[in-house]
């Protein structure tokens, strides 16, 4: 099987240190407004009401191609244990930054960054019944183990945008940072239970290419 990993979207989880810079979200402490008189500031909390998700539908994005070459299923299967990831599934949370302002049942826009690529194999056309056949059958298993990594990631986001409503938005940053840590946590452990997919008799495993097949 060589080094591939046909698992997740391979990101670090989010940590408070770097959240701004990868994500773009400001990370707000509430707005004080000075009070009257020389009367001590008043914290106006800003709540969020409304949660909009960019994954209903889920479209995930699934460029750039993975193309894989050879005209046998032995040239190709050294090409796909040559790359990294036979396929990738998986997501990223990240919301929106809400402007300063008093304003509060405030609207915030989630978005869960859905990939799903799956490998293209260029000489499919040209090979053998047999072998199209058996490329056929591992194609369908990553799909359905690249699809669970999507689902996961879907999951999270879905309780992310139900735990932010009622919350204050000075909340948001951590709560984006924990959801993402609990998505990358799940999706590890998938491909621990699946040895990334090839771990066969297992639900999202049985993920292999059978390259004596000609």
């Amino acid at each position: 099987m060589g080094g591939r990993i046909p698992g997740p979207l391979g990101i670090d989880p989010i940590v408070a240190g770097d959240f701004e810079e990868r994500t773009g979200l400001l990370n707000p402490i509430g707005i004080n407004i000075p009070g009257p008189l020389g009367a001590s500031p008043l914290s106006v909390n800003r709540l969020i009401a409304h949660v909009v998700k960019d994954w209903v539908p889920p479209s995930p994005k699934t460029t750039p191609p993975i193309v894989v070459k050879g005209k046998t299923l032995v040239d190709v299967g050294a090409v796909l244990d040559a790359l990294q990831e036979w396929g990738q599934g998986g997501g990223m949370l990240r919301a929106d930054p809400i402007p300063p302002g008093t304003s509060t049942n405030l609207t915030v826009r989630l978005h869960a960054n859905l990939v799903l690529r799956l490998p293209t194999w260029s000489g499919y056309a040209a090979a053998s019944a047999p072998a199209k056949a058996e490329w056929d059958r591992m194609l369908d298993n990553l799909r359905i183990h690249e699809e669970r990594h999507v689902a996961i990631a879907v999951e999270e986001a879905d309780n992310l945008a139900a735990d932010l409503v009622g919350r204050d938005i000075s909340d948001i940053a951590n709560m984006v940072t924990a959801a993402n840590q609990t998505m990358q946590s799940r999706q590890d452990e998938l491909d621990a239970d699946t040895q990334n997919g090839a771990k066969s008799g297992v639900p999202y495993g049985n993920v292999s290419l059978n390259t004596s097949i000609s």
